[in-house]
């Protein structure tokens, strides 16, 4: 994973889109037990959440931008997966209960103000009794003097600290560049307030890693 400072880390390992539920951490789990009802998985990647999902019996509706992500989903059972961008997520998909935004996927809308859009049609779109299931990264914590250094050249640009651009590079393959939006817990109570949510609970992952439930304010 390549940041647009020329930072470098290790992206999310392959094996991980393809772990099966025994396979996935204590808070991914306690969080994702609380799904319910017809689901949205946002950027369902490989389809782990999705047939997890449907294992349990429920209605699932899973999206994501990439060929690739749709094909292997489908090829390993999802049922019902579509090649589609989270700007076009409407009405025509009908209402939600449950929201998946797994794997890091509640930063997708990559800015603040989008974010906050965002939440806003994802309450249009939801059930009286609709949730968001997500993680995300506290960028805060484990910051070193780079992090550092470029949160407080986003504070200079009048984003927060937390927005990243940043690209996947395997072998000769590399994505677009993708503004990708991380935030502490106190962030996300503040941004999920502004759209009409309201953060239900809070679990911590593996530092710097959390799993939060939103449900409707």
């Amino acid at each position: 994973m390549e940041r647009d400072d020329g930072s470098i880390g290790p992206a999310m390992a392959a094996a991980d889109f393809l772990l099966p539920y025994t396979g996935w951490g204590t808070a991914e789990r306690q969080v994702f037990d609380q799904i319910r009802g017809r689901v949205l998985d946002i950027g369902c990647g490989a389809g782990r959440h999705s047939l997890e999902a449907q294992d349990r019996g429920l209605e699932v509706v899973a999206i994501d931008i990439s060929p690739g992500a749709v094909e292997v989903s489908r090829g390993r059972g999802v049922q019902d997966v579509r090649l589609l961008p989270m700007a076009e997520v409407d009405e025509r998909l009908g209402t939600f209960d449950s929201v998946l935004m797994m794997c890091g996927n509640f930063g997708l809308a990559g800015s603040a103000a989008e974010t906050e859009r965002w939440l806003r049609t994802m309450h249009r779109l939801t059930s009286l009794r609709g949730q968001i299931l997500l993680d995300t990264v506290d960028p805060y914590q484990d910051a070193d003097a780079q992090d550092l250094a470029y949160m407080a050249r986003n504070r200079a640009r009048g984003v927060l600290p937390g927005q990243v651009t940043i690209r996947i590079r395997y072998g000769k393959r590399v994505t677009p560049w993708l503004d990708l939006l991380l935030v502490s817990p106190s962030e996300l109570t503040e941004l999920a307030y502004r759209a009409g949510w309201r953060v239900g609970q809070v679990v911590s992952g593996e530092p710097p890693d959390f799993y939060a439930v939103l449900e409707k304010a």
